[in-house]
């Protein structure tokens, strides 16, 4: 596979951003560090490259991509810093207005609307009533968001515009997070949805996962894996198999669940970690037990994977757990 000169000077310059970030204290929130970072979106959303071509050299250089996923890991860190700062702005007065500190709102409306229609295409549809006869293949009723932050803004908005009948069970390992996360639910939601938020505290890639947890898990229809739970395509695999693994109630009947995974490709993925389809659909269960024999049992039949916000080069995969 032939890398242009271009390509190299995209490279090139990915490193250099990658090592002036080393040269300073994000977490000081400096006119510095702020601007270091809007030239790191500038420049991601700005240049374009071919998917293939940079997964090809993010393969090929090591150098590459190191830098890569450490840009990856400090923006994340960014962002949530920046967010967990607006949410305890807005939860300490409660005059102040979400969205003026939220100004991304419209485009996670039009990500959820997407995926949205993608999950009716294989007859998916959430509760809009307390009455359960609806005819739909699966009728959502309750729903896991893993990596919800401090702004659950996906889960305000499915809870509002999509399901206002759907239990959603915000799961994210920052107890700060979700404590602020409640706050602001009850000042966004009118009571009747606000019910519906519920909050837990859990790193979902320990092994094993509290009982409580594993029971709301199996009992979710419809599982949501944020963009930033995982940084790497190694660490998102293994949660989707924790999950899926922990999930199950050997002395109940699985629940059909589906999943909708947040990742993003090209250049995109320098901000929000990539995971390929073919890699969660080869993704198989795993046994503890070192007598039995292995066999190979898939745990995801991948049911689509679409460019869903192409201005931020978010990709949403929608995975059945099989």
């Amino acid at each position: 596979m032939e890398v242009s000169t271009a390509d190299n000077i995209i490279r090139d310059r990915l490193i250099q951003l990658n090592n002036a970030f080393s040269q300073l204290n994000i977490t000081e929130h400096s006119p510095e560090v702020i601007r270091m970072f809007d030239e790191l979106v500038t420049f991601c959303f700005s240049n374009e490259i071919s998917s293939s071509i940079f997964n090809y050299m993010l393969e090929q250089d090591t150098d590459l991509a190191a830098a890569c996923e450490n840009l990856c890991r400090l923006f994340a860190f960014h962002g949530f810093s920046v967010e967990l700062k607006s949410a305890r702005i807005c939860a300490a007065d409660k005059n102040q207005n979400v969205n003026d500190y939220f100004k991304h709102r419209h485009s996670y409306e039009e990500l959820i609307q997407f995926e949205m229609n993608i999950l009716q295409e294989f007859g998916v549809h959430l509760a809009k009533s307390p009455t359960i006869n609806d005819e739909s293949d699966l009728l959502i009723t309750k729903v896991a968001f893993i990596g919800s932050g401090p702004i659950p803004t996906s889960s305000m908005i499915i809870l509002s515009d999509h399901g206002p009948f759907v239990d959603i069970y915000n799961i994210d390992m920052c107890e700060e997070a979700n404590q602020l996360a409640s706050i602001i639910s009850e000042q966004v939601l009118s009571p009747h949805l606000s019910k519906r938020m519920h909050f837990i505290t859990q790193d979902i890639s320990q092994n094993p996962l509290c009982d409580n947890v594993k029971s709301i898990l199996n009992q979710c229809q419809l599982i949501y894996l944020a963009a930033y739970v995982g940084m790497n395509e190694l660490e998102k695999l293994e949660i989707l198999r924790n999950i899926v693994n922990q999930s199950t109630d050997e002395f109940n009947p699985k629940t059909k669940q589906y999943f909708v995974i947040r990742t993003a490709e090209g250049l995109y993925q320098v901000l929000f970690p990539k995971i390929k389809a073919e890699k969660i659909a080869m993704l198989q269960a795993t046994t503890n037990d070192i007598n039995q024999e292995i066999k190979k049992k898939f745990l995801f039949q991948v049911k689509s994977a679409h460019l869903t916000l192409k201005e931020y080069g978010m990709v949403t995969i929608i995975a059945e757990s099989i």
